[in-house]
């Protein structure tokens, strides 16, 4: 997920918004309009890719083929 561009997009909006508002060039209500989307993009981001990567796996589950185990044979002692 650190690799994410969404997530260092969001990471640098947060920082520079919380910025712009420690040196009063914007309002806290501004602030909070860029800050709240870009937190909001990094836990959709997250869930989208969390989601590819199960629906990947049942694929791949899907599509393998499983042998069927052998029964053992067991011989009567006569």
């Amino acid at each position: 997920m650190l690799r994410s561009k969404t997530m260092w997009a969001a990471l640098t909006t947060c920082v520079g918004t919380a910025a712009a508002i420690m040196t009063n060039e914007m309002t806290l209500a501004e602030g909070l309009n860029l800050i709240v989307p870009a937190i909001l993009a990094i836990f959709l981001k997250h869930a989208v890719s969390k989601t590819q990567d199960t629906a990947q796996a049942a694929v791949e589950a899907a599509s393998s083929v499983s042998p069927t185990p052998k029964k053992k044979v067991v011989k009567k002692a006569s």
